[in-house]
């Protein structure tokens, strides 16, 4: 979900005057990427499941050297940094007007707050709001009794504490109970200063709260304390924390993606009475798109689809998987295709014109580098056969029409190449299962499929099998 605008100022005034800015753009922060010649940095932030239904950008991409303006849901809001290199996210607590500068030190990477024209570290972690008190250190201390911490590698890992397990089902509630003791003693002290930095404080410590919970719950896999838990975290309240959208994620995908006692049809059937409306609704539309994932037909994906539509009046944050599933789009036997010059065709149309003729039919698409690299053979093949009554066809399969178009000419391939329209609701496609590409077939004189899967281009089976049908 990439979408939000990205805008190039002067390079060389890099440090801004943040008062304008708050007065131009009082909702977004901006981020000055002051490297050259690196890999783009992904700017994303967390959001409410309320927003995520919505259709909100979660997040937007900043290259290098470049000015981006970054917009935020709250005054004050966490938001990760990471190159796209790499899945090293760093969190930074910003506040609306901020000037972000990311740049690089004796090779080290720094981001910074810019202030009057000075670089302020701003890099956050969890240290910044659980205390190092006696409180807290007391239950790191009764943590132990369930996990204990061993390095694996470069890492610190919490493993299970298993002399102590005979002991876990007694032991949990009263640790259950200590560790919502220390984080409402923690809360309640924030909470004496009503202001937008302690509203994320506030979300940031709950959800703190619930990971030390989940944490401890998973491994003594209690069934009556896991319960009672997702009861009290299923509520509104939590739900309007943003920072508990991937809790929910994770709970979705246990409860339900990764559930092989039950279909993700028969999960969507039922009524979701025990959540309020907001997560029922979030959790239909995870269904439907791990149905899509799990590559459901069409036809059942466009049912739910439609039942989401109903329910619910609009699609959001659905669109991908509408664009995916060519939604509104009706099933057809045959295969829609435009070509280079945007003449609009189909398959059936094509075949009779080449009546008369071998057909080499070629499914390739502009992100496929097998079917690239098989590209020049194919060219070679046919100058070999140019002389011949042989056409070379070129369907490009579950591709992008731009893509499509800037690949056809940077491999000069114009001639008899198109795009598929319908790749997706296609009956042609499925009939002949063309789940992978490259895929070659061979049509006879009369238009009639003698090779289903033929051999591709680069090999001495294509040419011989195609010169053999050239003599009748």
């Amino acid at each position: 979900m990439i979408l939000l605008m990205a805008c190039t100022e002067s390079k060389d005034k890099p440090f801004q005057n943040n008062e304008n800015l708050k007065n131009e753009n009082p909702n977004r922060i901006t981020i000055i990427n002051s490297l050259d010649k690196t890999y783009p940095y992904i700017i994303y932030k967390e959001l409410t499941l309320e927003e995520l239904l919505k259709g909100e950008v979660v997040s937007d991409t900043i290259y290098s050297p470049d000015t981006l303006f970054f917009k935020l849901n709250e005054s004050v809001q966490l938001i990760n940094i990471t190159p796209t290199d790499e899945f090293n996210p760093q969190s930074f607590l910003v506040q609306t007007g901020d000037t972000l500068n990311i740049n690089s030190i004796k090779n080290k990477l720094h981001i910074n707050r810019v202030e009057n024209g000075k670089l302020i570290p701003i890099k956050w972690d969890y240290s910044h709001i659980i205390p190092k008190s006696k409180l807290f250190l007391k239950l790191d201390s009764l943590e132990s009794f369930f996990l204990i911490e061993e390095k694996i590698a470069n890492l610190n890992s919490f493993l299970p504490n298993i002399k102590n397990s005979d002991e876990w089902d007694l032991k949990l509630p009263e640790h259950l109970k200590q560790i919502d003791e220390s984080y409402s003693i923690l809360i309640d002290s924030i909470n004496r200063n009503d202001n937008q930095l302690n509203k994320a404080y506030n979300q940031l410590i709950q959800k703190d709260q619930i990971l030390r919970t989940i944490n401890v719950l998973s491994i003594v896999n209690n069934k009556l304390e896991t319960e009672k838990f997702y009861k009290k975290l299923f509520t509104l309240e939590y739900f309007k924390n943003r920072y508990l959208s991937d809790i929910y994620g994770i709970y979705y995908l246990r409860k339900f993606h990764f559930n092989n006692d039950i279909t993700l049809p028969e999960v969507y059937n039922r009524e979701f009475k025990e959540y309020p409306e907001v997560i029922s609704r979030y959790f239909k539309f995870r269904l439907i798109s791990s149905m899509v994932e799990k590559k459901y037909n069409r036809k059942t994906i466009l049912n739910f689809l439609n039942k989401y539509k109903e329910e619910y009046g609009d699609f959001s944050p659905l669109e991908n998987i509408l664009n995916e599933i060519e939604y509104g789009v009706e099933t057809s036997p045959d295969l829609a295709l435009i070509d280079y010059e945007s003449n609009v065709s189909n398959w059936e149309e094509k075949k009779k014109q080449w009546k008369g003729k071998i057909i080499y039919l070629d499914f390739w698409a502009s992100w496929c580098a097998p079917c690239l690299r098989a590209m020049p053979y194919s060219k070679d093949l046919k100058e070999k056969l140019a002389s011949k009554e042989i056409v070379f066809v070129y369907l490009a399969l579950n591709d992008k029409e731009d893509m499509w178009r800037n690949s056809a000419q940077k491999n000069q391939i114009i001639e008899n190449n198109f795009f598929i329209k319908n790749s997706k609701s296609s009956e042609f496609i499925s009939n002949y299962n063309i789940n992978a590409i490259p895929r070659y077939m061979i049509f006879d004189k009369n238009g009639m499929l003698i090779h289903e899967d033929a051999p591709g281009p680069e090999t001495k089976e294509a040419f011989e099998i195609l010169s053999e049908l050239l003599k009748d």
